[in-house]
């Protein structure tokens, strides 16, 4: 069995079983758009020097939480976002990040539309790195350990909210002896719909 397949039924298995305490709790479901920005943009890749875009491209993402009267929330979170790069020679090549995480998030002040939070994350990333390097294709996929710590501020209104998001996401790339860094900080707003 192919190993990305192996992972996401290792990431689906537990939300199907959380999805029993999802529809008895309060909870949301949030679709997110926005940027990443990498931490580094000038990459080393099979001992090619590499000059990522800083800013991602087609970047989204999904999470759904079941969320407790005391404010804390526990959910799943993917995000897919790609950087584009050029080598020295102008041969183009594109790095395409996702990740899939467990995620806690505590929400402060209880009644009315505004709610601050903070959250964690934990979970695992796949970057696919594809290339053009003198005229022949090149692709290389790379398995992380993704963490990430994230700030935002959601806007409730019955059924509905809006939110802005900032996050940190940190993949370790040393215990798997990958090249591509893909750690980066993003911006995103998006909208829920909550029960």
């Amino acid at each position: 069995m192919h190993l990305s397949l192996r992972i996401s039924q290792h990431l689906l298995i537990p939300l199907l079983a959380l999805l029993p305490v999802l529809a008895q709790a309060g909870g949301a479901f949030v679709v997110k758009g926005g940027t990443m920005r990498l931490s580094d943009d000038r990459q080393i890749l099979d001992l090619a020097n590499r000059e990522l875009e800083e800013n991602s491209n087609g970047t989204i993402a999904f999470n759904i939480e079941a969320r407790k009267r005391n404010g804390v929330a526990l959910g799943f979170e993917y995000i897919n976002y790609r950087n584009d790069f050029t080598s020295p020679l102008g041969e183009s090549g594109e790095a395409r990040t996702q990740t899939a995480q467990f995620l806690g998030k505590k929400y402060f002040i209880d009644g009315g539309p505004v709610h601050p939070y903070i959250g964690i994350g934990i979970g695992a990333g796949k970057t696919n790195v594809d290339y053009i390097r003198a005229g022949t294709s090149f692709s290389d996929q790379e398995f992380t350990l993704a963490l990430q710590a994230l700030l935002g501020l959601e806007l409730r209104f019955d059924n509905l909210s809006f939110l802005a998001e900032v996050k940190h996401m940190y993949h370790d790339i040393e215990s798997g002896g990958n090249e591509y860094d893909p750690t980066a900080t993003g911006l995103f707003v998006g909208m829920g719909f909550n029960w």
